[in-house]
């Protein structure tokens, strides 16, 4: 796997704004690893091999992310339908408006 920021850790750049804390980790990583190329204390192979593991945990915890991300988003829109739905129905007791209330607690609204 190439990170689009490969180039610039290789550069021994400093880190490029807006990465996300797993890029940021990634990207000290590599440039630690190129830093450590270049002065001998690694050799190509060591380095290839611990990327690899790197790149599996990276891709680990960047899916980790995104999914408990989805999950955020998931609960906090939730969350406001059932609000909303709650508002509506002390305001008016209706039938419909249970009804709506009752949808949003279940997830069909």
């Amino acid at each position: 796997m190439v990170f689009p920021y490969e180039k610039e850790a290789a550069n021994g750049d400093q880190i490029p704004d807006g990465l996300s804390l797993v890029d940021q980790v990634a990207f000290r990583f590599l440039r630690s690893m190129y830093r450590d190329i270049r002065t001998g204390v690694q050799t190509r192979e060591q380095a290839i091999e611990e990327k690899g593991k790197m790149t599996y945990q990276y891709d680990k915890e960047k899916r980790s992310m995104d999914h408990w991300s989805k999950m955020g988003s998931y609960w906090s829109e939730k969350y406001s339908r059932v609000e909303a739905a709650q508002s509506a129905y002390k305001k008016n007791r209706t039938l419909e408006n249970a009804d709506a209330l009752s949808a949003a607690l279940d997830g069909r609204l």
